[in-house]
């Protein structure tokens, strides 16, 4: 063998043997892209140095977000604000009118989202901000996908599906039998003694009739609304109050409660709950349980960091303790559930947050106006 031969020779097997030793890097041993986008998300979040969420009401789910996230982000500070989703709604358009971006997520219902935010073209697509693969993997989630309520335009998606209870009752007034059918509320014994959750903002209130209007159809709908107008003594748009006023005596019925009773009741509030009528089922709802990303928002990064951290089975294990949701992640416990919200087997339910059924109709708003306007 020449020297030619013998040096190609000696250089494969050096070759060989180096590639032995340091191997081609393989797919498992390459930072995967997700990890990159994290890792670009995350500095860019402590640079921001905040995130700004707008949600529901209430000392617990305040505590439980800013708490949890805090322990898992030190660096990146969180502002939490709760309202009504109409509040809410509110507030963002007045500072967008004078020029002003200060939110970055808002944690609502539907109806909030598709009725005020969409309209008013202040959010951008969630999924391009979904990163953590235990967020985007369908195995974690109910019917093996992400949810949304504008199936088309994917801007609202909903971690939160439950029953909506229609009804709350004074025990000490009301027997359940007595009102566990949807006509019972009719009964001219309940006239004058029954409060409502105004029917016309978005929120839960609007959600039962929207419901009674799906079940009923328009005409006896319409009927029934009438009807309900006359037996209520009050309509209000503060839930605490409503609730209040029913544990405290002061009304037997209330239609409509909102998902604060839980925290209410965590409190020492006592009042009975009609999940679903016999006669006509009941509706799961996303209540406040589905998320927005607001665009142009102040810190960007930091509003991915927290979307990312609310969707992982630590987020919704602290959301669903604080606010009694049952979380659409199938790895989030439910044996601190109010039995009230989970679906029952062999009950009708209507899946009332999709876009196209969690707003009202124009003649269903025309009628409510006439009826419940102020």
């Amino acid at each position: 063998m020449n020297n030619r031969y013998r040096r190609a020779a000696f250089f494969l097997v050096t070759a060989g043997f180096l590639c032995s030793v340091w191997p081609n890097p393989s797919p498992a041993q390459t930072k995967a892209a997700w990890e990159e986008r994290w890792e670009k998300a995350l500095a860019g979040g402590k640079k921001e140095g905040k995130v700004v969420v707008m949600g529901p009401p209430g000392d617990l789910i305040r505590d439980a977000m800013t708490q949890g996230f805090k322990k898992a982000f030190p660096d990146i500070t969180i502002e939490y604000s709760g309202a009504r989703g109409g509040e809410l709604a509110t507030r963002v358009k007045a500072e967008r009118d004078a020029g002003i971006y200060s939110i970055d997520i808002v944690l609502s219902g539907t109806s909030t989202a598709n009725a005020y935010f969409k309209p008013m073209k202040a959010l951008d697509p969630i999924e391009p901000a979904l990163i953590l693969p235990e967020v985007t993997d369908p195995k974690y989630w109910r019917d093996s996908r992400l949810e949304f309520s504008d199936r088309s335009t994917r801007y609202n998606l909903v971690f939160t599906t439950q029953t909506n209870a229609p009804l709350i009752f004074n025990p000490a007034q009301v027997k359940t039998d007595e009102v566990d059918e949807l006509y019972e509320l009719l009964d001219p014994k309940w006239k004058g003694k029954i409060v409502v959750q105004d029917p016309i903002p978005s929120g839960t209130g609007q959600g039962v009739f929207r419901w009674v209007w799906h079940v009923l159809g328009p005409e006896k709908a319409t009927d029934y609304y009438r009807k309900m107008r006359t037996q209520a003594a009050a309509i209000d748009r503060d839930q605490r109050r409503q609730i209040e006023s029913v544990a405290q005596g002061k009304y037997p019925l209330h239609l409509g409660p909102g998902t604060i009773m839980f925290q209410l009741s965590k409190r020492g509030l006592k009042f009975g709950v009609v999940s679903e009528f016999k006669d006509y089922g009941g509706y799961v709802t996303a209540a406040f349980g589905s998320a927005m990303l607001v665009n142009k928002a102040p810190h960007p990064n930091a509003a991915k960091v927290f979307l990312n951290w609310l969707l992982t089975r630590e987020g919704q294990t602290a959301w669903s303790k604080a606010m009694g949701y049952v979380s659409r992640r199938l790895d989030v416990p439910t044996d601190h559930l109010p039995s009230y919200w989970i679906p029952k087997a062999g009950v009708k339910y209507w899946p009332g947050y999709y876009e196209e059924d969690a707003t009202l109709s124009p003649e269903q708003e025309k009628v409510l106006k006439e009826l419940f306007g102020r």
